[in-house]
């Protein structure tokens, strides 16, 4: 019988993984935890040292599939529901308990980013991350100012660092913003000019290694460089911006996505030659774009209790991810309002490591460090 041991000196097997009378191969260990379920492998992490070595490896984050995280309102009749979080399963997209979080009752989700949850006490004015897959959160200090508009940046391929943007006030022609940064642990109050009316900027925001996009009407993008210095700078769009337009990261660059009629277009941004934009796709396919896919040419389209995965080069559909596979609330819809996916990574195992919440209550928290 092989037996899970985290002590290598004692186990004897590859890695430290595994103990056996002939110890087994890294490539054997390797194909078994590829087969284990991602909330799993975040678990075994905080077993020692060893095992968040092995799980943190390049070479089995390359053969694990993407994860997927989605913001989601369930719409019934008379329902004034709260903002849910749903992250992958196999098959398809099911809803994460937060019990571990203790706020998670007198909270609100008020923002997603890959993985992340962004939680806001209106009644204490104060902000929570929280990561359902990991069963972490942490406590923010309380922000100087109240705000407005409030947005988590975070990216897993990256860093294990995050940042929260608060918009705490509109400028003729740009907005003041409080920043805080898991790196200081501070908030840093900037200003900000982005050459528009506040009028014009939408609530379509995606960050993506440092910039923070946001949508503005009539036909623009504006990146924020989250950096020291807040530098802006305004993306021309390939056409007016219309209702449900999504901006995201795909095969290396920015890609613009929208569907008009039931046409989906899909343009990329091309840097390289004076930052124009070029049509890479125009399919006739119905639903509204919530994702692109990071590495791959498909896009992800929302219907009524389910997310369907288009191939864009083939024009066909590829994989539905069902949001609930039985029970009474299947006939209630849901809608998404904003889906996320990134590859299993460090950054990700690395991230509110300072505070792990794990099956507790209010008056049982727990500590986990790696």
């Amino acid at each position: 019988m092989y037996k899970l041991d985290g002590d290598r000196e004692k186990s004897g097997g590859a890695m430290g993984l595994f103990s056996s009378e002939a110890a087994m191969s890294d490539d054997v260990c390797f194909k078994i935890l590829a087969r284990l379920p991602v909330e799993a492998l975040f678990r075994f992490s905080c077993v020692s040292r060893e095992w968040h070595r092995l799980i943190s490896d390049d070479y089995l984050r390359w053969r694990l599939p993407l994860l997927a995280s989605a913001v989601f309102y369930r719409c019934g009749d008379g329902a004034s529901e709260k903002p849910r979080f749903a992250c992958t399963t196999r098959g398809g997209l099911r809803e994460c308990s937060l019990e571990f979080f203790p706020f998670h009752r007198s909270s609100a989700i008020v923002d997603c980013c890959h993985g992340l949850l962004l939680s806001y006490s209106s009644f204490h004015s104060m902000f929570y991350v929280v990561s359902p897959i990991t069963m972490r959160w942490v406590e923010l200090p309380r922000p100087p100012r109240r705000a407005q508009l409030s947005v988590l940046a975070f990216d897993p391929r990256h860093s294990s660092e995050y940042k929260v943007v608060a918009f705490t006030g509109w400028l003729p022609r740009g907005a003041e913003l409080m920043v805080f940064a898991s790196e200081t642990g501070t908030w840093a109050e900037r200003s900000v000019q982005w050459g528009l009316h506040p009028d014009a900027m939408t609530t379509t925001l995606r960050y993506f290694a440092g910039t923070l996009y946001i949508l503005a009407h009539p036909n623009y993008a504006v990146a924020v460089d989250l950096g020291d210095d807040s530098a802006c700078r305004l993306i021309e769009l390939p056409e007016a911006m219309k209702h449900g337009a999504r901006l995201d990261m795909s095969a290396g660059g920015l890609q613009y996505a929208c569907n008009d009629g039931g046409r989906l277009r899909v343009w990329m941004h091309n840097e390289s030659s004076g930052g124009g934009w070029v049509l890479k796709h125009s399919v006739d396919v119905n639903g509204a774009v919530v994702a692109l896919h990071p590495e791959r040419e498909v896009a992800y389209l929302r219907a009524a209790w389910k997310l369907v995965s288009y191939d864009l080069r083939k024009n066909k559909v590829e994989e539905v991810l069902e949001m609930e596979e039985e029970g009474e609330e299947r006939e209630m819809a849901c809608y998404v309002v904003n889906m996320w996916l990134f590859p299993f990574s460090q950054h990700m195992l690395d991230c509110l490591a300072a505070r792990t919440v794990v099956e507790t209550s209010p008056s049982d928290v727990k500590e986990c460090s790696v």
